[in-house]
């Protein structure tokens, strides 16, 4: 299957899937006071409201009487439609405005907004590309700045219900505000709790490398067992680490990132080739005999049902994975998968450094083409609050994934991910505060695809890993050149202050813009 089969596989419509699975959620939560949120004073909003929500309804009411039309158009994402149309009925009660929902594959989203940008047309007024696509859009002027109406409004970006930083800061570009994400799209280590407890596994893997058996804090630790876990003759393996086509990218930078190493330095010249780039680079191929089989070709939906067999040790995964173990026919292997903290490395100043990867995702991006931008914005506001996202993102038929502090703090919705909430809660919320994301530049999948091809060579054994790097780097010096050495400067600069604070520190990189945490 080559790279685009996949990315058309990864961005199929998900309704499907998690309807066939029944992942989805298991009820729509319907009283907040189920999960303790509190409503500090919030000093900076412009508009009257004890919180989000009722700051969103409350702008709504004082705009309604100069709105063109009664609609409000939305396009979202196959797959994630189920957490819209269960808020529909809700939002159109208390507005009285409608919402027109259109469902578009996934792998479709970011070239029909293009098509809105060259058009300039106002067919819709909210779209739901992912972060990494928000540069071009921005750049090809479709994007909405979303800045002074989260001033205006207060969106509880911050504050003890607040989005977890980092995560809302993947949808700033230069440090402005154009995307509200809404899906915490982190890839939590996950193992086999049931492998993990066995006595007998506990003595044969202490025997064997001279330290006790636990979830794993450095990267070495977990390269161990992925070769204690692997025979092959009864069919058990290592882990599932993806080397396929549109996957693999992910998996050197999840090891370069650790040694303390970006992708760029500050004026854009590529860094992946250096030392560190090639030892992440062998460190991958030479997992190749503890990996599942399917791990080169496969992707996402694979690697799901590959698992729930019950014969793999480790993965890298998203939260709905942990779902898809734990509460589905398919799997076997349900209440025995442990959610853990990404593990790291450890660099010269003795800090093991765990950064977090953060892939895909989701954000409400309002048309700068919208009649209705301001109104628009509100509506994405309203379903991003504390109080409406909370009741949404369990429904089923869709796959939005907790991303707020009060989403976290709820054992109503962390149960429904594993039973076992507490670990949950704490693996979830250090990956997420320790997270990196993808290349947000203009020309992000440009950059990442020309890696992942040349991290397959390499796996395949095709071309050496420093030739393979180094060929990246040449790629990734012409593509900035062709886009503006400069451009492509200034928003790496910024996206470098979008890191996890750990990251920050460690790696001396600069803070984010503060009013951003006043919005809270």
């Amino acid at each position: 299957m080559n790279r685009e089969e996949h990315k058309k596989l990864y961005e199929m419509n998900r309704r499907r899937f998690l309807e066939m699975t029944g992942i989805g959620g298991l009820a729509v939560l319907s009283s907040t006071s189920l999960f303790g949120l509190e409503f500090p004073g919030l000093a900076h909003a412009q508009v009257a409201g004890k919180n989000a929500e009722e700051r969103a309804i409350n702008g709504v009411k004082a705009l309604k009487s100069k709105m063109k039309g009664n609609t409000l158009n939305i396009m979202v994402p196959s797959g994630g439609e189920g957490s819209f149309t269960a808020a529909k009925p809700w939002w159109e009660k208390a507005t009285g405005i409608k919402l027109n929902i259109v469902v578009v594959p996934m792998d479709q989203i970011v070239q029909k907004s293009m098509n809105l940008a060259v058009t300039k047309s106002s067919d819709f007024d909210l779209l739901l590309p992912s972060p990494f696509g928000l540069p071009d859009l921005i750049e090809a002027k479709l994007a909405l700045d979303l800045t002074n109406f989260t001033k205006k409004h207060n969106p509880e970006i911050a504050g003890p219900n607040g989005v977890i930083p980092p995560i809302y800061l993947f949808g700033m570009y230069k440090g402005k505000l154009y995307g509200l994400v809404t899906d915490g799209d982190v890839n939590s280590l996950i193992i086999r709790r049931d492998w993990l407890e066995d006595p007998n596994n506990q003595k044969v893997f202490a025997d064997k490398f001279g330290y006790p058996l636990a979830r794993p804090v450095l990267y070495k630790e977990l390269f161990d067992q992925m070769k204690f876990f692997t025979n092959r003759e009864k069919g058990t393996y290592g882990a599932w680490i993806f080397v396929s086509p549109f996957y693999a990218k992910w998996e050197f930078l999840q090891l370069l990132t650790p040694r303390g190493v970006l992708p760029f330095d500050k004026d854009m010249h590529p860094q992946i080739a250096g030392a560190e780039g090639v030892a992440a680079l062998e460190e991958i191929i030479a997992m190749k005999p503890y990996l599942h089989p399917g791990c080169s070709t496969g992707g996402w939906s694979e690697q799901y049902k590959a698992y729930a067999e019950g014969n793999i040790w480790a993965a890298f995964a998203w939260p709905s994975f942990i779902k898809y173990m734990n509460f589905t026919d398919f799997s076997k292997i349900p209440g025995k998968i442990a959610v853990c903290k990404v593990p790291g490395m450890k660099l010269k100043s003795g800090m093991i450094l765990r950064p977090c990867r953060f892939t895909f995702s989701w954000a409400y991006m309002v048309s700068r083409y919208s009649k209705n931008p301001e109104i628009t914005y509100l509506y994405s506001q309203w379903m991003w609050s504390p109080t409406i996202s909370i009741k949404h993102i369990p429904v089923k038929g869709g796959y939005f994934d907790v991303y707020r502090y009060s989403h976290i703090k709820s054992d109503e919705l962390l149960k429904q991910y594993d039973p076992h909430i507490q670990e949950v809660r704490e693996a979830l919320t250090f990956n997420l505060e320790n997270a990196y994301p993808e290349l947000i530049l203009v020309g992000g999948d440009e950059y990442m695809t020309r890696l992942d091809e040349n991290v397959i060579a390499a796996y395949q054994g095709l071309k050496k890993p420093d030739k393979a790097l180094k060929e990246t780097a040449d790629q990734w010096e012409e593509i900035t050149e062709r886009f503006g050495r400069e451009k492509q400067k200034e928003q790496w600069n910024f996206l470098t202050s979008c890191f996890g604070a750990n990251l920050r520190k460690e790696m001396n990189l600069p803070n984010p813009p503060d009013w951003v945490e006043k919005l809270g």
